[in-house]
């Protein structure tokens, strides 16, 4: 068996080194049951959608206010690790009304469907049953463990798909070193809109000649895009001995081979029949169960509120709520990686708002929370009107009136539109009010600089 090779990184575990932001959580949307992932839809309207393991997926506006039952699905096994898995909308949408759900199905394969709403604005939120494709199914035999995954949609405009490796202990079959298998695998697909089968087809580009893109992988259960960048973040459940956070480069995506049954982490698991020289090494491995024993994969947080937030990769352990920190110097080829605890756990996933902003589900209190930093705050003016109207913050957020230390405040109000402020503001120094070019912030009170 030949060494596994690594690429050459420099990585910084922070004990003090680098200023790393603090994370806590705050409840949005209570009374959940089991949520899985919290979604956008990517049409403008700004609306959250929190899928649930029993196959019900609700939906709310952007200011958190229930607009009801999206989706009720049928069909479904929920025990265990299945359930509704994941959810995601077309880059479309807006226009096709497509979106798709992976789920394990009464037999207890994995399938992904897709469904449709209506055209018409009273039926945006609700989606049509009966518009159900179900685009592919994945057999899954014997085991009801490892089934992955998640949806998403890359940039190149097809559909990704993460799979577990079939169950069991030590991957049996070794199926996620065969890339004739569709388990323990990173899949591709280029998905139409037609009506009529096939529902997809295998891109031109996928290595193998079928749906696989990336393979080696045990239960990879929550992985994403970093949207700026477009590079993978995967979280990969390890065996007994090691979870693992993985990152791919948007370049180098095809083919990667991240070590499973061979590896686990960077140590060596099982070495029969691992001829291959070409395993890529996780980002960070961590001992289970000294710090966790079940890695749920996050993203980088691209938002515009928390500053110090900017650019980190934030996962977390399932079990114990170990939050990871990582932040990836593209210019050195470096991490830096420091950790805390997070509560509540039970984390299932990591969600974005339109706008970046990111938020968490836990399966076990019902509740999707959004993730804050008690660093630099950033708050938004984008709309038009009063300074007191959520509406006219971005995310809904208003600053606080007794306390802006450590804030930036930044006023762009809409073509036309002005920011009025009818109640004195006191700005700190630590603070600072930024009033961009040609936008209007008209105050009918005091405004004092400390």
């Amino acid at each position: 068996m030949k060494k596994l090779s690594f690429i050459p990184v420099l990585m910084l575990l922070s004990f003090g080194l680098f200023a790393q932001p603090v994370i806590s959580l705050a409840p949005v949307i209570t009374g959940l049951l089991q949520p899985m992932q919290f979604v956008n839809a990517g049409d403008g309207s700004n609306r959250i959608f929190i899928s649930q393991k029993g196959g019900n997926i609700k939906v709310f506006d952007k200011d958190f206010s229930l607009l009801g039952t999206f989706l009720s699905m049928t069909g479904i096994q929920t025990g265990g690790e299945g359930g509704l898995l994941s959810l995601c909308f077309h880059p479309q949408f807006k226009t096709n009304k497509l979106f798709f759900v992976f789920y394990t199905n009464i037999s207890n394969d994995l399938e992904v469907a897709r469904y449709q709403v209506g055209n018409s604005p009273d039926s945006i939120n609700i989606a049509r049953p009966t518009s159900k494709k179900v685009v592919i199914t994945i057999p899954h035999p014997v085991n009801t463990n490892h089934n992955g995954g998640t949806l998403r949609f890359g940039k190149d405009g097809f559909l990704y798909l993460s799979t577990g490796d079939g169950g069991s202990g030590g991957d049996p079959n070794d199926n996620g070193q065969n890339k004739t298998k569709l388990l323990g695998k990173m899949l591709r697909l280029n998905v139409n809109t037609s009506n009529t089968p096939p529902y997809y087809t295998i891109p031109v580009t996928n290595p193998f000649g079928n749906e696989v893109l990336q393979y080696g992988l045990r239960n990879p259960f929550r992985w994403n895009f970093d949207r700026l960048t477009g590079d993978m973040w995967i979280g990969d459940v390890g065996q007994s001995a090691f979870e693992e956070i993985n990152r791919c480069s948007k370049d180098s995506l095809i083919g990667v081979n991240y070590g499973w049954r061979c590896y686990e982490g960077n140590a060596v698991y099982n070495p029969a029949g691992c001829t291959e020289t070409n395993y890529k090494s996780p980002v960070y491995a961590y001992p289970n169960p000294s710090v966790g024993s079940s890695v749920v994969g996050g993203t980088v947080y691209r938002g515009g509120t928390y500053n110090s937030m900017k650019g980190y990769y934030f996962g977390v352990d399932f079990n114990s709520g170990r939050l990871f920190k990582i932040k990836f110097d593209s210019t050195n080829y470096s991490y830096s990686i420091s950790t805390q605890m997070l509560s509540p756990n039970g984390i299932t996933d990591f969600g974005e708002t339109e706008t970046g902003e990111m938020y968490v589900t836990s399966l076990y209190t019902g509740i999707a929370y959004r993730v804050q930093s008690n660093d630099v705050n950033q708050y938004i003016f984008v709309g038009n009107g009063n300074w007191t109207d959520a509406t006219n913050w971005s995310d809904n957020v208003i600053p606080p009136s007794t306390s802006l230390v450590n804030t930036i405040i930044t006023i762009k109000p809409i073509t036309g539109g002005q920011c009025v402020v009818n109640t004195p503001i006191s700005i700190p120094k630590t603070s600072k009010l930024i009033v961009e070019n040609s936008k209007l912030l008209r105050m009918n009170s005091n405004l004092t600089f400390q």
